[in-house]
């Protein structure tokens, strides 16, 4: 407790004016420190608990202060994200489904284009090839129908046609376009290759396929053509040094012309295209004096017989009996291979590639329209 000391002023003031002298003061505060309570003793107070207060104690349990309402708001918080995010996943599925039917429709329309014009040069191929096959061989109508294969376009090779992204088209189920793809990409390359092969050895072969075709009884006559005036000159007037004469060219024999009608008409025909000139007309005319057999009246008949022969490209041609001299192929050639049999061969085995490809392409565009969404 804090006590304020002071003096009498009467009795300063007195003080002052007697002496003269100003007083010394003393202290007008002074503190002074109460003594503290006796609390560092301070002893609890212990009591003994009973077993009936020490149950009631256990039983007390800790007071919840957080509402019931907060945990009701979480749980419908929660259950709304979940659901949030089960809509979301299911949009973004549909969304990344919808994209990928739409990226398998613009590839299988793709190869769609690109088969049908391989399909289309296919068939035209096929038909010209198995129409030519069934009849007797030309080498000009062989070179105009089987040569075109490349242009034809119908081959397909997988490595560089076909688009990688097309393994997006095998999803596992039945419909797979690209397996009857690769197995008409396989014939077709094949067949390329055996069509060159064929016209490679059918244009070396030409020639005794021609003879095989046209012989009767199994033999084979050829007709070599050669100049009448240079034998007649030879036989005459020639001196001695002269050398022999070479044959001008072979073709196969087919047939010779005994019809005087169908003679008339051959020979006629041969002064006009070969544009004769009058002295070659006198010298090939018929002139029935000193000559034997009937000939019809208003006919135009050669002086000798006419051979039909065939070129090596299979050509017809009409050579006169003057000019020609037969020779059987077995005075020529030992005992050969059948070239005919071979080249036979061949067209069967292309024909059964054909067939084979035709067969792998049949289901192809039915599987790729199942890829293809309407309106692509």
């Amino acid at each position: 407790m804090l006590n304020s000391l002071s003096n009498n002023p009467g009795d300063g003031n007195q003080n002052g004016m007697n002496s003269g002298v100003q007083p010394q003061s003393e202290p007008i505060i002074q503190e002074v420190y109460e003594d503290e309570p006796n609390d560092y003793n301070y002893e609890p107070q212990i009591r003994e608990v009973d077993e009936v207060e020490l149950k009631n104690l256990s039983a007390i349990r800790e007071e919840d202060n957080v509402d019931r309402r907060v945990y009701l708001v979480c749980g419908i918080f929660l259950i709304a994200a979940l659901i949030g995010g089960a809509i979301g996943y299911v949009m973004a599925n549909s969304a990344a489904g919808k994209a990928e039917i739409t990226r398998k429709s613009s590839i299988a329309q793709m190869l769609k284009k690109s088969f049908e014009q391989k399909l289309e040069g296919f068939k035209q191929y096929k038909s010209d090839f198995e129409k030519m096959s069934k009849l007797p061989f030309n080498e000009e109508k062989f070179d105009s129908k089987v040569m075109g294969y490349n242009r034809a376009g119908f081959m397909l090779d997988m490595a560089s046609e076909v688009t990688s992204e097309a393994v997006l088209l095998i999803d596992g189920s039945e419909e797979n376009p690209l397996k009857g793809l690769r197995t008409y990409s396989a014939a077709t390359m094949l067949l390329t290759q055996l069509l060159s092969t064929h016209i490679n050895e059918t244009h070396s072969d030409a020639e005794s396929i021609l003879s095989l075709q046209e012989q009767e009884e199994g033999t084979v006559t050829y007709a070599m053509q050669y100049i009448p005036g240079a034998v007649n000159f030879l036989g005459t007037t020639a001196p001695r040094e002269q050398y022999a004469n070479m044959i001008v060219d072979i073709f196969t024999l087919k047939d010779f012309i005994e019809d005087d009608q169908k003679a008339s008409e051959v020979y006629s025909k041969l002064k006009i295209d070969q544009k004769w000139s009058e002295e070659e007309r006198a010298y090939r005319d018929y002139h029935p004096e000193g000559k034997k057999g009937a000939v019809g009246e208003g006919l135009d008949l050669p002086n000798h017989l006419i051979y039909e022969v065939l070129d090596r490209k299979g050509k017809e041609s009409s050579l006169f009996a003057d000019e020609v001299v037969t020779v059987d192929r077995s005075l020529l050639f030992g005992k050969s291979a059948n070239a005919l049999e071979r080249y036979k061969a061949r067209n069967a085995q292309i024909i059964e590639l054909f067939a084979e490809a035709e067969k792998a392409s049949q289901t192809v565009i039915a599987e790729l329209n199942k890829y293809i969404v309407d309106g692509e």
